[in-house]
Order: C-alpha cells, then sequence, then structure tokens
C-alpha cells in the first residue's frame, strides 16, 4: 500500500500541482493538509478516486482531506473532535482499514507571541491528540502522517540549529513529540530507514518544507526543515518497505512525503 502525504497549501490555488502529483504517484490514500476550502467546495473529483475533506471553520486556514482509490475499501471515515474553547479547525482525518489507521493530521503551529497564545494552544492540542491515538491503538496499529509543525532533531533542520523561541522549535513541543513516541510506542519512519542525513539524492530529500522566499531561495539553496512525518506503530515496521521525501515535486511551501507498506 503507498501513502503520500502533503501540505498542499490551498487546494484550490494549487490544484494543477495536486492533480499532476496524483496520476504521477497513483497512491492509494492522498492526505492532504491546509486544503482551505469551504463546505460548498468539497467536491474536488479525482477520476479513481472518492475524497473525505474536512474543512475548518474558518475556511481560510487550516483544514485537512484524503483522496482514497475506489479499490480500497475503509471500514469508517471519521473526524477530529472539537478542543474545547477554540474554533473547529478540521485537524484530522482518521481512515479505517481492516488491520490499521491512517491519521491524516494538520498539527497546530506555535507562532510566537508574548502570552504563548499558541504555545498553549499546541500542547493542549498535542496532549488531546495522544489520547485520541492512544484510544485507536487499543483497537489495531496506526500510521500517523501530516504537517507537524515541529523540527525534532538538529538533522532536522538546515543550519542545525534547535534553540530558537519560534514556531516549530519550542523544547516543550519536542517534549510533547517524544512522549508521544515513547508512551505510545511509535517510530519516526524517515528517520528510522534514513539514520544519516540523507540517502543518495535521487532517492530522497532532506528538508520537507521552506519558508517564502524571494525568487524561491530558500528551496534552491535547500534552506529548508523536516517537519512533515510518517509515524507509524513499532509493530508494523518490519513491513514499511520505503519512507521517502518528494521534493523534487513543487506546488506548495512543502513537498509531498511517501510511505509504502506491504498490503
Amino acid at each position: 500500500m503507498r501513502i503520500v502525504s502533503w501540505n498542499i497549501n490551498a487546494l484550490r490555488a494549487h490544484e494543477d500541482y495536486f492533480r499532476k502529483a496524483i496520476t504521477e504517484l497513483m497512491p492509494d490514500i492522498f492526505c492532504l493538509q491546509e486544503i482551505k476550502v469551504r463546505e460548498d467546495q468539497q467536491t474536488f473529483p479525482v477520476k479513481g478516486y472518492r475524497s473525505f475533506m474536512n474543512p475548518a471553520e474558518m475556511s481560510q486556514y487550516y483544514g485537512t482531506g484524503v483522496f482514497v482509490r475506489n479499490t480500497l475499501y475503509p471500514l469508517s471515515i471519521s473526524f477530529d473532535r472539537p478542543l474545547h474553547g477554540y474554533d473547529y479547525q478540521g485537524r484530522i482525518v482518521t481512515i479505517e482499514l481492516r488491520r490499521l489507521f491512517v491519521v491524516c493530521s494538520y498539527w497546530p503551529f506555535s507562532s510566537y507571541d508574548k502570552d504563548n497564545k499558541w504555545l498553549k494552544y499546541r500542547l493542549a492540542w498535542c496532549n488531546q491528540f495522544q489520547q485520541y491515538i492512544h484510544e485507536l491503538q487499543i483497537r489495531k496499529p496506526v500510521i500517523i502522517c501530516g504537517d507537524m509543525n515541529m523540527v525534532h532533531q538538529k538533522v532536522d533542520a538546515f543550519d542545525g540549529i534547535l534553540v530558537k523561541k519560534a514556531g516549530c522549535f519550542y523544547p516543550e513541543e519536542r517534549a510533547a513529540f517524544d512522549k508521544l513516541l515513547q508512551e505510545e510506542h511509535l517510530v519516526d519512519t524517515y528517520r528510522s530507514l534514513h539514520p544519516t542525513h540523507v540517502t543518495t539524492p535521487s532517492e530522497s530529500g532532506v528538508y520537507t518544507a521552506w519558508a517564502y522566499s524571494k525568487d524561491d531561495y530558500n528551496r534552491r539553496c535547500n534552506k529548508g526543515f523536516r517537519i512533515d512525518y510518517f509515524l507509524a506503530s513499532e509493530i508494523l515496521m518490519s513491513e514499511i518497505r520505503k519512507s521517502i521525501i518528494l521534493d523534487n515535486i513543487k506546488g506548495s511551501d512543502h513537498c509531498p512525503i511517501l510511505l509504502e507498506i506491504d498490503d
């Protein structure tokens, strides 16, 4: 089974890039983050696939969606629970298959403000998310993918710097991520299969997102960060054949990531 995940940063704006990617990659499941569509824009037909969109209450932000190949028959499709005190942001789509769950997720970005409002929101969201994953894993293993808005290790930043008071770099969010991995017995599949900085350029890139810059300078110079991940239950690791970064595919400030697991 082939799964692709991509922060598309507005599905309608990058429709041509998305259609090209899904046609060339032909995944069984294509997970998207930051779809930025309204309720009345949910229909987005792709031949051979069924789509399930989870737009945010403020549709110009956030939102997730999945495209599932017609030959794949999910047992259920579900969306995230609202987080008390916040507007609904459409951050999760969960696909239940016969022997595992696939969770498409878009994690909150903890942008800096003097009151740490967004960091507090992210930590509350992560706590609720871990509870949710724990409940899923009581039933069957999970694969979690998406833009997790966090640089986990120095090797995941182009400059090797982690100590920053900025979104994606707070020690508190890395601690919450480590807690999720350790307590729920999850594995960062890319780093597990590629423990060094990079494999071969033709097979896999290093980073998944690049800050906006004039003439796409940051991307051309590969000044990026790895903030998009595939996590998997430890019990599934012997069946995972590939976890790579498709940094040759353009169309967003992120690139897609791909995972292949024995069917």
